[in-house]
Parts: structure tokens; C-alpha cells; sequence
């Protein structure tokens, strides 16, 4: 079943539930983020530097993935669309797959990696085809910046639960079935559980969005035109629009930081401030606020514009770091407060990247005359993955370089000062430069009005 992309307002049940998919990729992405290298350092015995190169291997292949995904889904033609198969035939086996990451058998040093490289780059590759597909839905479903904010909406809203749940209960029902046999057993069956949620969350995207991934006309290639050069001729078309690469610049940049400073957390918390009483209270604090700048999203987006206000909402978050940095965090109710104060702002951004990256869609088939949906919204995969992987990877070489030793009850004066370096001046320098990058992309959304105009006029014209 197709339907037309429309600018009229969608279903109700739509807005509310669609965002039930982004609880879905948070279950991988946050458990990910925040337990992997944790899980690798502590429980399998694998080293910081060894984690932290199988991280960076996997996501230079996400680097190569992402985008033949993108394309792979722009060039499919079937009975349920275009991004809606991979919802429905991937759901399982990356639920699955997810398990296997967190569920490492006792195994020799040389087989513990070979079974951490076939599981993390297997979960990557199935995140890649369900997170792209899920996200590109937006795009496909309306063309109305507004209705593509509420969507979004409803996955941040439904994204701050899942970090909430995640951050919150995690750790403790791990800890709560290690009691009773291992840690490695409450890692599995936490994740194991989690893994089944995550694929019931697809398939119940795939059954709500039926008659809304639109099936355009399979066009005939040009003669001569292999498929492959037809990908590649698409891959070009988003490297030369200028608003993808500055976006696609910013999203990972924005996911390297952000891998950093939710990996390190629990090292922070139990070895620099020697509370690990704290870890939930603190990631907790990290997330909760998010929920305010989500129900004000639609509010800041109508005023400010999603550029201004991605920048505001990075600039909150540097403030934040620069007076943890003056006070070096030993007042713990202000450093509690920072993360509040640092998650508002940082949700405001986060919130408003995928409809941001939106409009380089439309540049970009206002530039070249041609749409790639789904690619183009790689980038936010390629970005998060990406990120993600140098950003935990560059955790792991730099614990290393610190001295962290995983064995030790607590850590020497050396070790405590680098992860406050650590925690403090990575977010302090990039959320700096992503801050520079939100401010250029004010420059374009201002011409985006006067470009999707001039778009419905040829799409008017195309129809005559």
C-alpha cells in the first residue's frame, strides 16, 4: 500500500507513537555507549587499547556501511516500501545480535576478540539497516517542517524514557542477578531482555506506519547506467550539497563527545569523586531535564529557528562544563545541578539534529533535482555509530594512558586527574566547534522557505 507525502496533519496516533522505534535504538545505542567498554575492560579482560581498537575498526566499516545502507534503501522497491522492510526483517536478528554482544562466553584472549569483533560489528550492521530505515520514515511521511518536528517529538520524548530506564535500572538489575551468579550472567540476561524489546519496538513501528512509506514508480536507468554507478552517482550528489556535509560534520562530532562523556561516567563517579552511590543519581540528572526542552521543542523551533536553537542549547552545556571545570566538581549538589542544567540544553540539540538534517533533503534535490531520503539520513547512523565508536574507542586508549587499572578498588592522584581531563576538556572543545557549526547552518535554514517553495512549484509542474 502507498501513499502520497503529505503536508496535511497526521494522525494522531501516529504523532503520539511513532517515537516507540527510537526506545527501541536506545536500548542498543545508550547500552552501548555506557556499559561496551565497561563490559570489555571488566568482565571479558580484554585492555582498554585492544577495546578501544576493535571500537574504532568497526566504525571505519560503519563509515563505509552507513552510506550503502542509505542507498541500498533509496533503490528498494517492494510491496511495503522502501524503508519498511528493513523494520520488519531486521528486527529480530538485531534484537539478537544485540544479546551476543553481552553475552560472551569464557574464552581465550584470542577468541574473546574474534567473538567481540563478529557480535559488535554484526549489532552495527543491523542497527545501520533498522536505525536508518526507522529515521528516513519521517522524511518519507510529510513534507511539513512542523509535522517533521512533532514526529521527532515523539521519538525525544519517548528517547529521555529510554535513557532514563537505561541510565537508571541497568547497573542495578545487572547487580541485582550478579548477586545471585556472576556479573557476566546479569550482563546477559539484562541485555538479553533488552534485545527482545528492541524488536518488538521495529516490528510495532512497521505494523503503525502501514499506507506511509510511500512507493515511488520504479524509474527505468539510464542506458549503460550500471546499479552501482547509479549509487555512486547518488553518493555524489549528497558530498557536493553543502548543508549535508556541514550537518553530517556536526552530528558526529556531537556523538563522539557525547560516547565520551556517558562511557566515562561511571569511572568518574566511582573513581574521581569515589561515590558510586552516585552513578545512577548521576546519570539520571544527566537525562531528566531533557524532558522539559522536548515538551518546549515545537516552542523554540517557531521562535528561534532549529539552528539558533541548537546553538543555544550547546551553549548551555559549555557554560555548564566551564564552572564544573572552576570548581573541579567537589561541591557534589552543584556538579548534580550542571547535569541538569547541561541535559536541557544538550536535549534541545540532540532533539532538533534529525529534523535538522531534513532540510539538507530538501537542498539537496533543490540543488541536483533528486531526492535521497534515506542517504542523507545516514548521516545521522553514520554520525551516531561513527561518533560513537571514536569516541568510546578514544576512551579507551585514553584510560590506558592515565593509568586506569580496572582491578584496583580505588585509583591513584594520576589516574583520578586525568579523568576529570577527560570528562572536562574533550566535551569543552567540541561542543566549542559544534557550537561554530550550528551558527553557519543558521546561514541556510533562512533560505529553506524560499528553496521548498520553489519545489512545490516544480513538483506542481511535474504533475501537469
Amino acid at each position: 500500500m502507498s501513499a502520497e507525502k503529505t503536508t496535511s496533519k497526521l494522525p494522531r496516533k501516529l504523532r503520539l507513537f511513532y517515537g516507540v522505534g527510537e526506545f527501541g535504538q536506545q536500548l542498543s545505542i545508550l547500552t552501548l555507549n555506557m556499559y561496551l567498554l565497561y563490559f570489555y575492560t571488566n568482565i571479558m579482560g580484554i585492555s582498554g587499547t585492544a577495546a578501544g581498537t576493535l571500537l574504532l575498526i568497526a566504525r571505519i566499516w560503519d563509515a563505509i556501511n552507513d552510506p550503502l545502507m542509505g542507498m541500498i534503501i533509496d533503490n528498494t522497491h517492494s510491496k511495503h516500501g522502501k524503508c519498511r522492510p528493513y523494520l520488519l526483517y531486521c528486527a529480530v536478528p538485531a534484537g539478537l545480535f544485540l544479546f551476543l554482544t553481552f553475552a560472551a562466553p569464557n574464552l581465550s584472549n584470542t577468541a574473546k576478540l574474534v567473538w567481540a569483533y563478529c557480535t559488535y560489528i554484526g549489532q552495527g550492521m543491523l542497527y545501520t539497516a533498522t536505525g536508518i530505515s526507522y529515521t528516513s520514515l519521517i522524511a518519507r511521511i510529510t513534507d511539513d517542517p512542523m509535522e517533521r518536528v512533532g514526529l521527532n517529538q515523539s521519538r525525544a520524548f519517548i528517547s529521555m524514557f529510554a535513557a532514563i530506564f537505561i541510565s537508571s535500572m541497568t547497573l542495578p538489575v545487572i547487580q541485582a542477578i550478579g548477586a545471585h551468579s556472576s556479573e557476566r550472567a546479569g550482563f546477559a540476561i539484562t541485555v538479553g531482555a533488552y534485545g527482545v524489546l528492541q524488536a518488538l519496538c521495529y516490528l510495532c513501528v512497521f505494523w503503525l506506519t502501514r499506507g506511509y512509506d510511500r512507493q515511488e514508480p520504479r524509474t527505468e536507468r539510464a542506458q549503460g547506467t550500471s546499479a552501482g554507478k547509479e549509487m555512486l552517482s547518488s553518493l555524489g550528489y549528497i558530498v557536493r550539497n553543502p548543508l549535508w556535509r556541514l550537518l553530517a560534520c556536526g552530528t558526529m562530532l556531537y556523538y563522539t563527545s557525547a560516547a565520551i562523556t556517558q562511557g566515562i561516567i561511571v569511572y568518574y563517579v566511582k573513581y574521581y569523586l569515589e561515590r558510586p552511590d552516585l552513578v545512577g543519581i548521576a546519570s539520571l540528572c544527566s537525562m531528566v531535564s531533557s524532558f522539559l526542552a522536548i515538551v518546549l521543542l515545537k516552542v523554540f523551533a517557531r521562535k528561534l529557528g532549529k539552528a539558533k536553537s541548537c546553538a543555544m542549547g550547546v551553549a548551555i552545556g559549555l557554560a555548564c562544563l566551564i564552572i564544573r571545570l572552576v570548581t573541579h566538581d567537589s561541591i557534589i549538589p552543584l556538579y548534580l545541578l550542571c547535569l541538569l542544567v547541561s541535559g536541557f540544553g544538550l536535549g534541545l540539540f540532540s532533539s532538533l539534529l534529525v529534523p535538522s538534517l531534513m532540510d539538507s533533503i530538501d537542498y539537496g534535490e533543490w540543488q541536483h533535482g533528486k531526492r535521497n531520503d534515506a542517504l542523507v539520513m545516514s548521516a545521522n547512523s553514520f554520525g551516531n555509530k561513527l561518533g560513537g565508536g571514536i569516541g568510546a574507542a578514544l576512551l579507551g586508549f585514553m584510560l590506558d594512558a592515565v593509568g586506569y587499572q580496572a582491578e584496583a578498588a580505588t585509583q591513584v592522584a594520576a589516574v583520578r586527574t586525568g579523568l576529570f581531563n577527560v570528562a572536562i576538556f574533550v566535551p569543552l572543545v567540541v561542543f566549542s566547534i559544534v557550537f561554530i557549526v550550528m551558527l553557519r547552518y543558521s546561514r541556510y535554514e533562512k533560505q529553506m522557505p524560499a528553496i521548498r517553495e520553489e519545489l512545490a512549484q516544480r513538483h506542481a509542474a511535474e504533475k501537469v
